[in-house]
């Protein structure tokens, strides 16, 4: 059957479809071309969505801050894109934004990493260090302590 709601269909995000913030792991980064004036803009893909967002200057500097200024070395990182708002000559206007996830605390260990999303249900637990023999022995005072 044939549509006409299948040719309006944009192949990016846009400010106005996206209710909330989304969580999205980068596939790629490509040059497109934009618009009329046949702009060139870079444009972030992502590994779980289809739709690609166009960077404009404010997401450009966020996550070239983030990332480095080689596009390939973006390739597998985790962002956010959110809906706000900004003013444009005058008027508020819809508009995406990306942030950097904030690092999470890993437990027991002190170190942090970032959040990619993945359910702790899912994720692979080490094993466990060998108990310290000495820790013990200082636990309890009536163990003798070999010096």
């Amino acid at each position: 059957m044939l549509l006409a709601s299948n040719y309006d269909q944009s192949r990016f995000f846009k400010a106005a479809d996206m209710t909330a913030e989304k969580k999205l792991r980068i596939k790629d980064v490509t040059e497109e071309t934009i618009g009329a004036d046949n702009e060139k803009k870079l444009c972030v893909w992502f590994t779980n969505d289809r739709h690609g967002l166009i960077l404009n200057k404010t997401n450009n500097r966020t996550l070239r801050g983030a990332f480095g200024d080689a596009c390939e070395g973006w390739k597998g990182k985790i962002v956010v894109v959110f809906p706000t708002q900004d003013d444009l000559r005058g008027r508020m206007v819809p508009v995406l934004r990306v942030r950097i996830p904030a690092p999470k605390q890993v437990a027991g260990n002190g170190q942090t990493e970032i959040d990619d999303g993945i359910p702790e249900s899912l994720r692979r637990v080490p094993k466990t260090a060998p108990t310290d023999a000495l820790a013990e022995m200082l636990d309890d005072p009536e163990a003798e302590i070999p010096f």
